[in-house]
């Protein structure tokens, strides 16, 4: 587990069995834990939190979502995709904030990677954004466009992808060059 800041730590991605990142963030009260991941090392970290524990999960894909038949979290926060794809849960589909000794947003989001997907804003410093910017098959520009007015609408400067190469945190004008590029936008 690496650290990222004073209360966030880092499960990094992993790809036997294919496991996205997962982020530990520890408020006063609980633990918020950004997507569950599938791996066994995210597993038993979060397994091993002495503190009640909310899932905030990204989307449906299994590398995010594997470990939560395994756990048993006190509150799985997810979109209405994800919602179809989970056993329980509460709905997010307008923006949420919630403050435990740190402040976390909690957003859906228009992604051209997955319907449904939420982002997490920690105390305005760090934005998670999970597969956000990785296109799926048959994606238009018009999700892409969607998703880059959201992310630029942020005051963050500091971006975290799932699944990214080489230090998680890219800064805010490299992210948005790189979606750019990427959809021709």
């Amino acid at each position: 587990m690496q650290t990222i800041a004073d209360r966030i730590r880092h499960i990094p991605a992993v790809s036997e069995p294919l496991s996205a990142d997962v982020f530990i963030i520890e408020g006063d009260a609980r633990y918020y834990v950004f997507d569950a991941g599938a791996s066994e090392a995210a597993y038993e970290a979060i397994a091993a939190l002495n503190k009640p524990v909310t899932v905030i999960l990204s989307h449906f894909h299994r590398d995010h979502i594997a470990n939560l038949s395994r756990l048993a979290p006190d509150q799985i926060l997810a979109g209405a995709r994800t919602m179809k794809y989970i056993a329980g849960g509460t709905l997010v589909d307008k923006p949420l904030t919630i403050r435990d000794g740190v402040t976390i947003e909690v957003q859906p989001c228009v992604s051209p990677h997955a319907p449904g997907s939420l982002i997490i804003t920690v105390d305005s410093l760090y934005t998670f954004i999970g597969d956000l910017i990785y296109a799926r098959p048959g994606t238009g520009q018009g999700e892409a466009k969607g998703m880059l007015r959201v992310l630029k609408s942020l005051q963050t400067q500091v971006f975290v992808p799932s699944h990214w190469t080489g230090n998680p945190l890219v800064e805010k004008a490299v992210l948005l060059k790189e979606v750019k590029e990427n959809f021709q936008i």
